[in-house]
């Protein structure tokens, strides 16, 4: 699947490695609303795919707004390449990353990790009855947008304070590098109610990603995993049509649904209740915890 079509309506320089894309429908009709937190996965002339979180308002129906920071192919084709008027298409909007319910509010961002945070920050600030508080761990505060949202940080101690300072059962919303996340995580334990997002692959399993089988349950096919190959390759080396994004765990484009086994999750995208199900392996990221694996494929 291609995706919607939409059309480069603007770019600006958010800072000298960020840039503002605003994309319209092609056809000049209304967008979908979203939810904070959502993204979608942008299809760029070249045929790469990246996913990228939404940082405008949610009920804007005429736009998309796009914060892409220079960190790979398919950030450099934008920063380089596109113009305002190309036509690129997109999909979704997937909200795998949702604001919930709560007493009070941690937001915490680093680098580009505002993005995601921004229509959830101005969310919490509009209804006036929740304590909030942003922080963003970046060298350029431009990043921020409104000023009147946050405080942008130079060091990592800020946010680590912030968050020995919560009050229990606040909801932390960590999103950036895994190493920043991994950071937040380790602080707020299970005293705070963490949701995490991030931009990168986890660092590497110790010891290797092992040996496996994967259980076609539909198709009636076993494919063996050999040890160092992702579950998404060896579907993928077999011919079965996983859709793929950005292949570091944070989209949920190739999430396969699991019926037996257990698995090592290295993803930023399912919830520990999700994980707890034992139904759902994000497979281009992590890796089976015994010998075998049954999908529902």
């Amino acid at each position: 699947m291609t995706g919607r079509p939409l059309v480069v309506d603007s770019r600006r320089p958010a800072d000298a490695v960020t840039v503002e894309i605003r994309l319209t429908a092609a056809d000049g009709g209304a967008l979908p609303r979203w939810a904070p937190g959502a993204h979608i996965d942008l299809v760029l002339p070249s045929g790469l795919v990246r996913p990228y979180s939404l940082c405008g308002d949610p009920h804007d129906t005429t736009s998309w707004r796009l914060l892409v920071r220079r960190a790979g192919d398919a950030s450099a084709y934008v920063h380089d390449r596109l113009q305002v008027g190309d036509v690129v298409h997109a999909r979704g909007p997937r909200d795998r990353f949702p604001l919930v319910a709560a007493a009070r509010y941690l937001f915490l961002a680093g680098g580009a990790g505002i993005a995601p945070l921004l229509p959830m920050v101005r969310w919490v600030a509009a209804a006036r009855i929740y304590p909030w508080q942003l922080l963003h761990l970046d060298r350029d505060a431009s990043l921020l947008a409104d000023e009147t949202l946050g405080t942008t940080v130079g060091e990592f101690g800020l946010v680590a304070d912030a968050v020995r300072a919560a009050a229990d059962g606040t909801a932390v919303y960590a999103c950036g590098s895994a190493r920043f996340v991994d950071a937040v995580a380790e602080l707020a334990g299970n005293r705070l109610d963490l949701h995490r997002q991030q931009f990168d692959r986890p660092e590497p399993v110790p010891g290797g990603t092992p040996a496996c089988e994967l259980v076609l349950a539909r198709r009636g096919d076993t494919i063996p995993v050999p040890a160092g190959t992702s579950l998404l390759d060896a579907l993928l080396d077999a011919g079965v049509p996983v859709p793929v994004s950005c292949g570091v765990g944070i989209c949920g484009a190739c999430i396969v649904p699991l019926l037996d086994g257990t698995v090592r999750h290295r993803d930023s995208i399912l919830t520990d209740t999700e994980r707890a199900s034992g139904r759902s392996v994000v497979t281009c990221v992590s890796a089976a915890d015994s010998a075998r694996l049954v999908l529902d494929v």
